[in-house]
């Protein structure tokens, strides 16, 4: 199993090597500060051990914090959804064990608003999660 690598930043993990240039684009959007200045606190994690991963394998892969908490609230996925998508919605998935939520899919330029309030505890994962449309993507308030 691929282990992810601790990160000091909320991370973004590309999961889907097939186009180095919707990946390239996917980063510039989460690293572009939104319209109000705030910015994406993320590490990009890139492994090929990683590609092709699901949900659960990236989740069991990635390192709980001292005891038994993540250091971080989620963490960004970009895999086959999200490259071959118009969109390119990113999977988000939940790392709180206090909340039992679903993973969700977000447009590349609402991480910074998902990663920030979630970091800062301003807003709780289920408010973006039940925030997304129809087609579970969440795309802004």
């Amino acid at each position: 199993m691929a282990e992810l690598p601790g990160t000091w930043s909320v991370p973004v993990v590309r999961a889907d090597f097939t186009d180095d240039a919707v990946w390239n684009r996917i980063r510039e959007w989460i690293a572009q500060p939104t319209e109000e200045g705030f910015g994406a606190d993320v590490d990009f994690v890139e492994d090929r051990a990683l590609n092709g991963l699901d949900e659960a394998t990236i989740v069991a892969g990635y390192p709980p914090s001292y005891p038994h908490e993540y250091r971080h609230p989620a963490l960004f996925v970009v895999d086959a959804v999200a490259v071959s998508t118009s969109d390119h919605p990113v999977l988000v998935i939940n790392l709180s064990a206090r909340v039992d939520a679903r993973p969700f899919r977000a447009l590349p330029r609402q991480v910074q608003a998902i990663q920030n309030n979630l970091s800062l505890a301003n807003m709780d994962y289920i408010e973006f999660a039940t925030s997304a449309g129809a087609d579970g993507v969440f795309r802004g308030f």
